[in-house]
């Protein structure tokens, strides 16, 4: 269980920019993004979460539940953007021209188990109150302390008296928390970080479950916050307090390269009461093989000889580090910057990005090439390769999506395994655009078919009268998706799902009377709920809270 729940200040999106110390994603502040590795045989869970905070360390505050004691360490930014990248939907429109077309090609649109030992030592269990002080202990950047409380206002008063900076407002949110009898991961910046120096947490228990603890987030949460979920194990990972939803391939803008993907999802878990997943990716965790970390890569010992911060930088760039938030606050914890150019306004990115461009100020800055490297090998290659050895132990992998309004958190999200289910999901989704073009007729005034997946076919006017119209075959077709949640069921560990709405059929017939000759053209009237048979079978079903349109 977990919650990325950052409650002591705003916190800000990252911006690109060039250079070393930019090649990362943007931070989407509206989601949240779980991995967990499920390892049946040990009964172990490993969570990783990223902690993202913009402010003073020293009102930097953090906690979230787990049912079992766990082991606290380093993740790393690197296997988030990676696992993301990996299993991100693609979305494709294939072309298809029936007979040939004048003026050739259609260009209408395209051209092992983690070591989680340390050697920090847990003081004995202590007893303050109604708390229960299981562990303290320094991991990376953080004060950390693992507890149980038997009520949560002795819990707030113990973390508060402690200089852990959380507000009273948990109170109600804790509450379910405490009633289970769960432990507290609380996190706080150590004396000795500097501020920004944050790292992603790894946490590992006793468990065979995925649950992510939602009620707690709801706090902080935004409207539709996003909730990515990656499960690593021996089969295919499905909600289980949860509805699943099979999104209906017709409200995908498939002429804009699915860009509306998520969108849809949000729509989806709508319809089917707002707790609802979606399956981005099912398929084998090799994807990620040698990935994040493979033997050899990175040399901390020819680091600890570079001379100066100058070869010191090149090499961290030879050996194929990333210019990470991490490395960036190494950088500027052993290599300060003059305080003379922070009064001129340099920023840090522009500072350690051209280090040549200030060599005289930098020649004067004392610099420890071994202790840094030996920082690296600690906040960096030790968490990458940890990291690279738990995505080796497991099998499968499985990327689901949902989107949860803080009125919605009243249930937290669990993942089961189910082996009899089909398991595999690809990432690759298409639909087929067929051009009829005749003999010879142009591309652009051709009457065109699109035809998805599932074998529905949809006819369209050409694209000369989509341009002479100033209107998107997205809009054109928007009166037909009434339902976004084309299938939702109920899924567990065993067995194939319970199908609780189908509307499947009621798609196939509204797409045969869609291209009835009698029928008047699309006019792209945006539908503002579902209607028809469809519409009355979710409501029957009380599965339709709300239609929200981005």
């Amino acid at each position: 269980m977990l919650s990325s729940l950052l409650l002591s200040a705003w916190m800000q999106p990252a911006h690109a920019c060039g250079g070393f110390f930019c090649n990362r994603d943007p931070i989407d502040q509206a989601g949240e993004d779980i991995i967990f590795a499920i390892d049946k045989d040990n009964g172990e869970v490993t969570v990783h979460v990223q902690i993202e905070y913009t402010g003073s360390a020293d009102d930097f505050a953090w906690i979230v539940p787990v049912p079992q004691v766990p082991e606290l360490v380093l993740s790393s930014d690197r296997l988030f953007q990676t696992v993301k990248a990996m299993t991100e939907p693609r979305f494709s429109l294939e072309i298809e021209e029936l007979f040939d077309c004048e003026g050739g090609p259609y260009y209408g649109y395209y051209d092992a188990v983690a070591d989680f030992s340390t050697t920090s030592a847990s003081p004995p269990n202590a007893e303050s109150g109604t708390v229960n002080v299981v562990s303290q202990q320094q991991v990376g950047p953080y004060d950390t302390v693992v507890l149980q409380a038997q009520t949560t206002a002795g819990l707030l008063d113990w973390l508060q008296s402690n200089g852990y900076l959380l507000p009273d407002e948990l109170d109600p949110v804790l509450t379910p928390y405490v009633a289970d009898d769960s432990y507290f991961v609380a996190l706080k910046m150590a004396k000795d970080s500097e501020d920004g120096n944050l790292a992603p947490l790894a946490m590992r228990y006793a468990g065979d479950l995925a649950s992510v603890p939602i009620q707690l987030t709801s706090i902080a949460a935004t409207e539709d916050m996003r909730l990515r979920a990656y499960v690593f194990g021996d089969a295919r990972a499905v909600p289980d307090s949860y509805h699943h939803v099979q999104v209906n391939d017709l409200v995908i803008d498939w002429f804009n390269f699915g860009n509306n993907w998520e969108d849809a999802i949000t729509v989806a878990a709508d319809e089917a009461g707002g707790h609802a997943f979606a399956t981005d990716y099912s398929g084998p965790a090799d994807i990620l093989k040698d990935m994040l970390y493979r033997d050899g890569q990175y040399d901390i010992e020819r680091l600890a000889l570079a001379t100066d911060p100058f070869r010191f930088f090149q090499e961290i760039q030879n050996q194929g580090f990333a210019g990470d938030a991490t490395i960036l606050a190494l950088f500027q914890q052993f290599l300060p910057m003059p305080q003379e150019l922070v009064d001129d306004g340099v920023d840090p990115q522009s500072f350690y990005n051209c280090l040549e461009c200030y060599r005289k100020q930098v020649e004067q800055i004392p610099f420890d090439s071994a202790a840094f490297a030996a920082a690296l090998d600690e906040f960096v290659v030790t968490p990458l390769r940890q990291a690279q050895e738990m995505v080796d132990a497991h099998s499968r992998l499985t990327r689901l999506t949902s989107s949860v309004s803080p009125v919605e958190m009243t249930v937290d999200p669990t993942f089961v395994f189910n082996s009899d289910m089909t398991q595999t999901v690809e990432q690759q989704r298409s639909a087929t655009l067929q051009l009829l073009c005749g003999w010879g007729e142009p591309w652009q005034e051709a009457p065109r078919k699109l035809v998805l997946a599932d074998g529905r076919v949809y006819e369209l006017p050409s694209q000369q009268w989509f341009w002479e119209n100033n209107l998107t075959e997205y809009e054109y077709l928007q009166d037909l998706m009434d339902v976004y949640a084309l299938i939702i069921e109920d899924t567990s560990d065993e067995g194939e799902p319970l199908v609780i709405f189908d509307g499947t059929e009621d798609a196939i017939a509204a797409a045969d009377d869609f291209n009835d000759p009698n029928q008047v053209a699309g006019c792209g009237c945006q539908s503002t709920a579902p209607t028809g048979m469809a519409a009355s079978m979710l409501l029957a079903l009380g599965l339709v809270v709300r239609r929200r349109r981005s």
